[in-house]
């Protein structure tokens, strides 16, 4: 869920990201080599792909050295999170069935947990941090490193497994109610993190949790397209907003249809930024599907 970038920057940018980009994993393996090799392996993820399909073995890597650094260091987050956006790759990406992605996002609920457990205990223990509001979470947490990469990530594998164990069955375990609750929160961190992560989690789930009274009685379509315009507002770059406004217009706005299209059909006019090819390449691709879908 990251931003789309232009592919033709000036060299001089590049070669000077690059050192950036260099620079700052050197000075990482000097304080956390375990988080270093996480981060050279995950910045390899798009190795050895075919379109939005990855190959395991370097986002493997990055799990093993991210599963090693929260081993070694529990009472800190970068670990965490980091593993948390792992495990959300490896299942959107490299998992190709439904047992595979359960196993992933099962695990991105346990790492979820226990980030929010860390979390919990800053603010009185975590049974206190859950019912807090989410305005209330966001000024408890104000200033906390990583508090929001815990919240999107983790709301994002958790939404995630209840989509691959079954929408209604997740929805009646009060999966869709966590999701809203850590998409809130993220909100109120900062809703323009990750290309406005928040809205656009909110915004999706709105649109594909089903509507089961008792259970998940708020889902809201209008809601649904009224975060997912926020998300594009925020994060115009980001095709994964543009692509899940479309689908919301069609979906629940048919009046709305040739805004829809315009968007799918800007999309198709779109490149991978270099640094997200497997995600974006996924996305440009269903966007192009699903308008194709349109004209059947």
């Amino acid at each position: 869920m990251p931003p789309l970038r232009p592919l033709l920057p000036a060299l001089s940018l590049l070669f000077l990201l690059t050192a950036i980009g260099a620079a700052t994993v050197a000075a990482r393996a000097e304080e956390d080599p375990l988080l270093a090799q996480g981060d050279a392996a995950w910045a390899r993820r798009a190795e050895g792909h075919h379109g939005g399909q990855a190959a395991a073995g370097p986002i493997d890597a990055a799990l093993a050295a991210y599963e090693a650094a929260v081993k070694a260091h529990p009472q800190e987050l970068d670990g965490y999170w980091k593993l948390l956006r792992a495990i959300h790759f490896k299942g959107e990406y490299v998992a190709r069935t439904a047992a595979e992605k359960q196993a992933a996002f099962g695990r991105g609920r346990e790492v979820a947990e226990a980030a929010l457990d860390l979390l919990g205990a800053r603010v009185g223990g975590r049974a206190r941090l859950d019912k807090l509001s989410p305005q209330a979470t966001a000024k408890a947490l104000a200033g906390v490193p990583h508090a929001v990469d815990v919240y999107l990530w983790g709301g994002a594998d958790w939404g995630l497994w209840g989509d691959a164990f079954g929408k209604l069955a997740a929805a009646r375990q009060g999966v869709g109610d966590r999701v809203r609750q850590y998409a809130l929160v993220a909100i109120a961190l900062d809703e323009r993190y990750a290309n406005a992560g928040g809205h656009r989690m909110l915004g999706r789930l709105h649109t594909l949790a089903p509507k089961i009274p008792f259970f998940t009685g708020w889902v809201d379509h209008d809601l649904a397209v009224a975060e997912l315009r926020k998300a594009v507002e925020l994060g115009p770059e980001d095709p994964d907003n543009s692509l899940f406004l479309a689908e919301a217009l069609l979906e629940f706005q048919p009046a709305k249809r040739a805004e829809a299209l315009a968007i799918l059909r800007r999309l198709g006019t779109v490149q991978p930024a270099a640094d997200q090819q497997v995600e974006q390449e996924k996305t440009l691709a269903q966007a192009q599907a699903l308008l194709a879908r349109q004209k059947g």
